[in-house]
């Protein structure tokens, strides 16, 4: 048996002189599938600087982001679908400025999954629109009054993607922190599968757990459609609605915090806490890297710094660091153990196990004032020091 033991201790020391127990069993059963750590590049342009640095420091900067067992070794990548509007720090053009017009070497995010996909052919992709070009709504700015259409348009991005880059795009987004609409993510459903896309699994609604869950509950047709619930900053916890439906979970997007040492605490703390608290088994950051002018809102809120192609300047911040304690010593796939993962004085620790007696553990003890997140507010709680010892049972004794 290879055991990798991963420690991630900041603010707290341990204390020699009393120690808790936790014991740690695959023989009881295991937790949920980990589905992966990622990030995001979209809400306008945040990666947009980054295209432009000249080599080898753009090669550089891609490998701590994508490489794996190398930087942050992210799993997932979830990009903008772009939609000719100003979506938060710029605006990323459309594949089809208009009905008849298609055009899918448009915008970087194409070469972004691309480079993604060299580095780590396993990475999952992911697709999702921030805004709609006005064609869409047949005048009026909304994309649901033709469900159709909009399924048309979106699924055009996902076919071009492949004839076009060769990516497969493994899910699809409804609209970014917008209302959905029922009887869109159907007819998305339904289309997707008549163009053979039936491996395309649609991610909703990327804003709260709720109404999304409430309607899930009471629509049989709408739950068979959503694969995952993806909801934005939950602060590391879910809702009885979530949980009722038995779909996946995952923070969808989450940290959009300064990347010095307490955006890093942040960051850190909820990895571990999004899956103790709240049964998420995926969370992606919002941003992927912060490539855009530190003016513009939100700046640096990034894994990482990139904004001086000029100069060929960047930083691998220490989120890229927090981010490898899981993804270097995790896969996709790998199961977390049935174990509750809170320490006794504060901090959280999750173990994860591939079922063939390999054993990650990181453990966290991010205290309040090292780790706090723009948003949500979080409520003040205490880290006292302790000393933590596991006990490792079943396969992981007789391997």
């Amino acid at each position: 048996m290879r055991l990798w033991s991963l420690l991630w201790l900041l603010g707290c020391r341990a204390a020699a002189w009393q120690s808790d127990d936790y014991w740690l069993d695959d023989a009881v059963g295991m937790g949920r599938q980990f589905d992966g750590i990622g990030a995001v590049s979209g809400g306008g342009a945040t990666s947009r600087l980054l295209a432009n640095y000249p080599e080898p420091y753009r090669s550089q900067i891609l490998d701590y982001l994508f490489k794996p067992n190398f930087g942050a070794s992210l799993q997932i990548l979830k990009v903008e679908i772009g939609g000719d509007a100003q979506s938060t720090d710029g605006t990323e053009p459309s594949h089809m400025h208009y009905e008849n017009d298609e055009n899918y070497l448009r915008g970087y995010e194409w070469w972004l999954m691309k480079e993604a996909k060299k580095r780590n052919p396993f990475i999952k992709l992911i697709g999702l629109p921030w805004a709609f070009p006005g064609w869409i709504g047949r005048g009026e700015n909304w994309p649901y009054n033709y469900p159709d259409v909009t399924a048309y348009y979106i699924i055009s991005w996902i076919i071009g993607a492949k004839k076009y880059h060769d990516l497969d795009i493994d899910y699809i987004g409804i609209w970014n922190e917008r209302a959905f609409n029922s009887k869109y993510i159907k007819i998305l459903r339904y289309a997707l599968d008549k163009q053979d896309l039936q491996r395309v699994q649609i991610i909703a609604s990327d804003d709260l757990w709720e109404p999304i869950t409430f309607f899930m509950l009471t629509d049989s047709e709408l739950h068979e459609a959503v694969s995952i619930i993806g909801a934005h900053y939950p602060g590391t916890t879910t809702v009885k609605s979530a949980q009722l439906t038995q779909k996946k979970l995952w923070s969808s997007e989450d940290y959009s915090t300064f990347n010095n040492e307490e955006g890093t605490g942040c960051w850190a703390r909820i990895l571990n806490q999004n899956y103790v608290n709240g049964n998420m088994t995926a969370t992606l950051a919002w941003n992927l890297v912060a490539s855009y002018y530190e003016g513009l809102p939100f700046g640096r809120c990034g894994l990482m710094t990139a904004q001086e192609p000029w100069s060929g300047h960047y930083t691998a911040n220490s989120p890229i660091w927090a981010t490898a304690h899981t993804t270097q010593f995790t896969q996709p796939g790998w199961y977390y153990l049935k174990v509750d993962g809170h320490l006794e004085k504060g901090g959280s620790f999750v173990a994860l196990t591939d079922g063939l007696g390999n054993l990650t553990i990181v453990i966290e003890t991010m205290t309040h004032n090292h780790s706090r997140c723009i948003r949500p507010p979080l409520p003040p709680y205490v880290v006292s020091p302790q000393k933590a010892v596991f006990h490792l049972n079943g396969s992981f004794v007789s391997n």
